[in-house]
């Protein structure tokens, strides 16, 4: 069994092509894990083994790999960097205990990484900066440093700084230890042109863990200089109980810095035992390796072996006999095949895992991910993180019609694997829709139908659920008379059409007088209506918001039926239809736009240009953010999250809820025909 105090569960985190597995590719490789490094071009990197990932050089589900590296056992958890990814992201979370927020030497690539921040500070969670790539032409380290501060406060402090940037990038400073280090990571001596910037940063450095220490205050204001091991106790704990947010440099694609980031992680971040997590009624779970078993599914992955449940396992013993019930769905007992580590797309089988440890568990059936597994009658259920509601739809339908049951089952299987998709019939159209948190979100689902389930699939834009009304009023004669050999058919009607209040429907009523039309073909007329309605007015969709009465008509004692009525009724609605002319509708939604406030000039301009009506504006729940409200036609909000998105740097998101029809412009009605 592994050493709980050696263990350290770090998730890399940061905006998209920020290099955040060129960095555990790179840790990996010295801490002797892999004997090369591969490569985000070559598709050779051990966390990005997804083929779309590969394809598109970009992370697209959570990679796991561990290791051990001097004092302590590893293991790193490779994130999505796009924002179309970050529910995944948020799930993972819950199997770490600290962080590493990869972010280019870029002071405009710092508002990317609001999301990610705001969910591990609302976790309390560990976490420090590595601005990566400062051997780039342009890197800035100075203006990203400033630029983290001003978003995150003074508490962000840097712990080391480079010495050069770009084409001149020679080397790191350790503020803490006040020395410094080549690129290949041969001790050298602090610049002497930057041993004035390092001493005022070595201040900051210190005041900042001075906050938080009252000796150590004492003695900066007495100008006295603090012993090494009280600067590297208190680096260590504050970083530990998040309580400041120290920023380290380096080239993860040149490896400078690595060494300095493994001896951080090894010193600052926390083992599981340090903070034991908390049960959904607010207990602590102490880590024990005699206690029961509780467990956390933090991802499933479904390959052509089965499905594995990677758990986080926050107290007990697990190996392969350890009896286990699904805390989370009625105490049902489930049974796994194996234990494994994940290292990438390879298996390792394990006997045991101990406290703290984070596993696979093979062939686990009825398990999904969020779910707590313990031991029977342990009483414990850990808490889940809410996912958002998908902002991206596409209606989708198999290649082949054959494929249909089989598409089902393949979409079951898919969102197992990833909890943020969705399918559901849409509201009015009754298409099937794919529904996730961005078009790339979406369409990399659906290129993973194709080549992990075989199931090829037709997509597009969902349809609109258009409808059409009448805006005045008229009355039609209908008569329905076919002769044939033997019984004919027979059917006469008046039937008055008025336009009703938007949102009422469809209304029938009958005001027969002396029996001229028999009640038994009352509701015949009434399904040949309605049947005609819903079949479409001249534009070609559904009648709405009309009121249809049988005022007067006649029978033939041997002709009539209930099918010579229907057809009469409906003939009679299409000419009335086609008398009145008739105008669409197109549905509108209540739309709430949430933006940092420097971006809602440009979010209300966006709104206006897809014929948003602003209804009003208000201050969100976080400070420096906007919510807006709006009315906004369907038809306009296809790509308005990646559009949103585009416009406030990644961190615009909204909600929308159907609202009502109303009058389209004729110019404006959008048809996937």
């Amino acid at each position: 069994m592994e050493n709980i105090a050696r263990l350290r569960n770090v998730a890399v985190v940061g905006p998209h092509h920020a290099g955040k597995t060129t960095l555990v590719e790179a840790l990996l490789a010295h801490c002797g894990a892999i004997p090369r490094r591969g490569s985000v071009r070559d598709g050779t990197t051990i966390t990005d083994c997804e083929p779309e990932a590969i394809d598109h050089l970009q992370s697209v589900c959570c990679g796991f790999a561990h290791t051990s590296c001097g004092p302590v056992d590893v293991t790193l958890v490779d994130t999505p960097g796009f924002v179309d990814f970050f529910e995944e992201t948020k799930t993972v979370l819950t199997a770490v205990d600290a962080a590493v927020i990869v972010i280019d030497a870029e002071p405009d690539r710092v508002a990317q990484t609001a999301a990610i921040v705001d969910h591990l500070e609302m976790r309390k969670m560990p976490h420090l900066f590595f601005v990566n790539k400062l051997d780039r032409p342009g890197a800035n380290f100075d203006a990203t440093l400033a630029a983290l501060r001003a978003a995150y406060g003074p508490h962000v402090v840097a712990a080391q700084l480079p010495i050069g940037s770009g084409p001149t990038f020679a080397g790191i400073v350790d503020l803490a230890h006040q020395t410094a280090q080549g690129r290949d990571g041969s001790a050298t001596a602090i610049p002497s042109e930057m041993q004035p910037v390092a001493d005022a940063q070595r201040t900051v450095l210190l005041e900042a863990l001075a906050d938080f220490d009252d000796t150590l205050m004492e003695e900066l204001l007495e100008g006295k200089d603090p012993a090494q091991d009280e600067i590297d106790r208190d680096l260590c704990e504050d970083c530990s109980h998040d309580q400041i947010i120290p920023v380290m440099v380096g080239s993860a694609q040149d490896n400078v810095g690595i060494a300095p980031l493994v001896d951080a992680m090894a010193r600052l971040f926390p083992s599981p035992e340090t903070e034991p997590r908390k049960d959904v009624d607010g207990r602590p779970v102490t880590p024990r390796a005699d206690g029961p078993v509780v467990a956390q599914v933090c991802k499933t992955i479904v390959n052509q072996q089965g499905k594995l449940s990677v758990v986080r396992l926050f107290t007990g013993m697990l190996s392969g006999s350890t009896p286990l019930v699904n805390a989370s769905r009625g105490g049902a007992t489930v049974r796994m095949s194996g234990i494994a580590r994940l290292f990438g797309k390879k298996q390792e089988p394990v006997t045991s895992a101990g406290p703290g440890s984070i596993v696979a568990l093979v062939r686990l059936d009825g398990v999904q991910t969020g779910d707590t597994l313990s031991s029977p009658n342990a009483g414990v259920l850990m808490p889940t993180i809410p996912l958002a509601e998908p902002l991206f739809a596409v209606a989708i339908a198999p290649a082949q019609r054959l494929d249909e049951a089989k598409l089902s089952q393949a979409l079951g299987r898919l969102i197992d694997e990833d909890p943020a998709l969705r399918v559901a019939r849409a509201e009015f159209t009754n298409e099937l829709q794919l529904l996730g948190s961005g078009e790339t979100h979406v369409s990399t689902a659906t290129e993973r139908l194709a080549r992990k389930y075989n199931v090829d699939v037709k997509t597009h834009p969902p349809s609109i659920a258009y409808r059409e009304t009448i805006q005045s009023s008229t009355e039609i004669h209908s008569r329905y008379k076919h002769q044939t050999g033997g019984h004919g058919q027979f059917a006469d009607v008046k039937l008055r059409f008025e336009p009703r209040e938007r949102g009422s429907g469809v209304a029938f009523t009958e005001k027969i007088v002396g029996g001229v039309v028999p009640r038994q073909f009352f509701p015949a007329v009434e399904k040949g209506v309605r049947e005609a309605l819903a079949t479409g007015g001249p534009h070609g969709f559904p009648v709405t918001d009309i009121h249809v009465t049988l005022f007067d008509g006649a029978f033939h004692d041997v002709d009539s039926s209930e099918a010579s009525f229907r057809t009469a009724s409906g003939m009679g609605v299409r000419d009335a239809l086609h008398k009145l002319g008739t105008v669409v509708l197109e549905p509108l939604m209540h739309v709430a736009t949430t933006v940092p406030s420097p971006s809602l000039s440009a979010a209300v301009s966006q709104l206006t240009a897809k014929r948003g009506q602003i209804l009003g504006f208000e201050g969100a729940e976080k400070p420096g953010w906007d919510r807006i409200s709006s009315l906004v036609p369907q038809a306009e909000l296809g790509r308005y999250a990646t559009e949103l998105r585009t416009a406030t740097a990644g961190l615009g998101t909204y909600s929308a809820r159907h609202e009502r029809f109303e009058v389209a412009p004729e110019h404006a009605v959008v048809t996937t025909a």
